[in-house]
């Protein structure tokens, strides 16, 4: 799947895989007599932490006539669980009818049925997009040296939310604040072949986002803006997170500001104050790559994207306007504009949804 934007300055070209069809299309190969499991598919894949997102997709499988969800099974042995029609008593009935012996709801002699990693036919899709991330990390590293030489008047404040479908529908809101008033609003609906892995977060939402930032470009407040992205920057398992992603392929400064903590220490023994808010250093590898910012009981994380130094990025943060919230209100606000839509769209498709049921009576 190939998505290309042409912005004012440059044109991005991204390649991503479509990891429904090929999860899909990989079922249908498991042998006759053959399991698999949610691991080995994930191996398969180049990662075992997309294990969970392989249990997702599962149950997503709207199509389990023609694609044998069925054939998954639990790495200890649990025929897991099964969405279709009859559930779990379903799916060992299947299993027992492909001569696959189950008792007390689990695989007898597994590895005698087992259809392994190193047999699958696939791409490692995400050892393949890691080296992508590990690669690009040099980079977005180098370009957090930038010091900004006076706090960025122009802003751009991002979030996604998603609506669980098949594929997911991404709903993208990206706000321009120009002297910290709204100047323009960017609202984007795509769907989304990349399922949520820890890790591979810029994959699932770098399309939706810069839908909606290629919407703000012709703006003129938008060439000299600062981008802050709910997300990591260089607090990534690779050192590069979504903020380091997008403000690489857009050349410009980018900061990450995520509500959990992926990698690295806090150290709480060395806290500084700024009005009400507390903030303390994050260390990864020795480094001090991001801050904590706390108030009351709510914490951020704050690090780095790309064409910025952590001692701005945390300087523009903490000079944001909190008010009374958690979180910063530019933050907040693209939030709330895409959860919004989220609860209508999500509406008119239940609604539809039962429509075609009544129809089909």
């Amino acid at each position: 799947m190939i998505i290309n934007y042409r912005f004012i300055t440059h044109q991005v070209s991204i390649d991503l895989p479509n990891l429904y069809s090929i999860v899909y299309n990989l079922l249908k190969k498991i042998p006759k007599n053959k399991v698999t499991t949610y691991g080995e598919i994930a191996k398969a894949l180049g990662d075992l932490r997309a294990a969970r997102m392989i249990g997702r997709l599962m149950a997503k499988n709207i199509w389990y006539k023609l694609i044998p969800c069925y054939k998954v099974v639990l790495s200890d042995s649990s025929v897991g669980k099964y969405s279709a029609p009859g559930g779990v008593k379903a799916k060992i009935r299947k299993l027992i009818n492909d001569r696959i012996p189950v008792k007390d709801g689990k695989i007898v002699n597994l590895s005698k049925y087992l259809w392994s990693h190193n047999n699958m036919d696939i791409f490692p899709y995400l050892r393949s997009l890691k080296r992508i991330q590990e690669h690009l990390s040099e980079y977005a590293l180098k370009s957090t040296r930038y010091k900004l030489k006076s706090l960025c008047r122009n802003l751009v404040s991002c979030d996604v939310a998603y609506i669980d479908n098949l594929p997911d529908i991404a709903i993208s809101s990206c706000i321009l604040f120009t002297h910290k008033e709204i100047s323009e609003i960017s609202v984007t609906i795509s769907p989304i072949y990349f399922p949520y892995i820890p890790g591979y977060l810029a994959f699932r939402e770098l399309v939706p986002i810069l839908h909606s930032l290629n919407s703000l470009s012709h703006n003129p407040s938008f060439t000299d803006s600062c981008i802050l992205i709910d997300g990591h920057g260089l607090l990534h398992p690779r050192k590069f997170g979504i903020a380091s992603h997008i403000g690489l392929l857009l050349n410009k400064p980018t900061i990450g500001i995520a509500k959990k903590l992926l990698v690295g220490r806090v150290l709480t023994d060395k806290p500084r104050k700024y009005l009400d808010r507390i903030y303390y250093p994050i260390i990864l590898d020795k480094k001090i790559l991001g801050y904590c910012v706390q108030k009351n009981n709510s914490k951020i994380y704050v690090s780095p994207g790309a064409y910025i130094n952590l001692d701005s990025s945390l300087q523009l943060v903490l000079s944001l306007d909190w008010g009374d919230r958690k979180e910063p209100y530019l933050m907040i606000l693209p939030h709330v504009i895409s959860s919004y839509f989220r609860k209508h769209i999500s509406n008119l498709i239940r609604m539809r949804a039962q429509e075609l049921q009544n129809r089909s009576r």
